[in-house]
């Protein structure tokens, strides 16, 4: 009986021990993947991109509360927020081996190589043959071919899908900042937010997507089919599109998180 007794505790601690080991390797894991991937960039710009979408909507605003939901913006959106609402997702949901998988993918010639060409249309010393390179799409468009591989690998990706989703996460963050401060006849009523929301998604989807082919198409103009299609199908694995679904999702969960704290703010503002 006292045997049972120390046993019981031993496995308690041996059990809370490995689960110490696991979060600490899962921990190291994220932070490889969010370095990886160009996340920890993303998330430094973050803050930026929010101010920037206000920006856009000052014109509409009263200066006084354009200052206001800046400065709101800046506790809202700042990148320890927003990082410690994406790594709350990301472990919420997270799988060492299909992160294991990945990683170790994005290490292959193939993948490496593409990641590379992939960074050139937004380098600073490509901006005019970038330019040049989409004036020339207008008179000489791509084959067909080419364009069908291209739209796979955005889907594949989610590129365009995912740059919609924030742009719009950033927009609806503005409305909803700004709503609790209007005037009685001048809020939002039953539906409206999400009737606007729908609105900005479907301007922005056609823009995006078109930037993101000529941006795919720039970068891999010397890659020939074969090769891009070998990509492609890369992209498409399961692995591939684990890691881009979570990254994503973890992504626009923190931005309605940050945009939800915006509203918040405001409204306390207002009292």
């Amino acid at each position: 009986m006292k045997s049972l007794k120390l046993v019981f505790p031993l496995l308690f601690a041996f059990t809370f021990s490995c689960a110490q080991a696991s979060n600490s390797a899962d921990t190291a894991q994220i932070d490889q993947l969010l370095a990886r991937t160009g996340f920890n960039k993303l998330l430094d710009r973050i803050p930026t991109f929010a101010q920037g979408v206000l920006k856009q909507s000052a014109g509409a605003l009263d200066p006084e509360v354009n200052a206001a939901v800046s400065g709101v913006f800046q506790r809202a959106f700042s990148r320890t927020n927003v990082r410690r609402d994406v790594l709350r997702t990301l472990r919420a949901h997270y799988d060492a081996k299909q992160a294991q998988a990945y990683l170790t993918m994005l290490d292959t010639p193939l993948a490496l190589k593409m990641a590379t060409l992939e960074r050139a249309p937004n380098q600073p010393e490509n901006r005019s043959a970038f330019q040049a390179y989409v004036n020339q799409l207008q008179s000489q468009p791509a084959p067909a071919s080419r364009l069908a591989l291209i739209k796979q690998l955005d889907d594949a990706n989610r590129t365009t899908a995912f740059s919609v989703d924030m742009q719009t996460a950033f927009f609806k963050a503005v409305f909803s900042a700004v709503d609790p401060i209007m005037d009685a006849e001048m809020k939002l009523g039953d539906g409206e937010l999400e009737k606007m929301v729908s609105e900005i998604r479907e301007s922005l989807g056609k823009e995006i997507r078109s930037r993101t082919e000529a941006s795919y198409l720039y970068a891999f103009r010397d890659v020939s089919d074969k090769e891009l299609a070998a990509y492609v199908r890369m992209c498409e694995s399961e692995p591939h599109r684990w890691a881009i679904q979570l990254l994503g999702n973890a992504m626009i969960s923190a931005l309605n998180q940050a945009g939800d704290r915006s509203a918040l703010l405001m409204t306390e503002a207002a009292k």
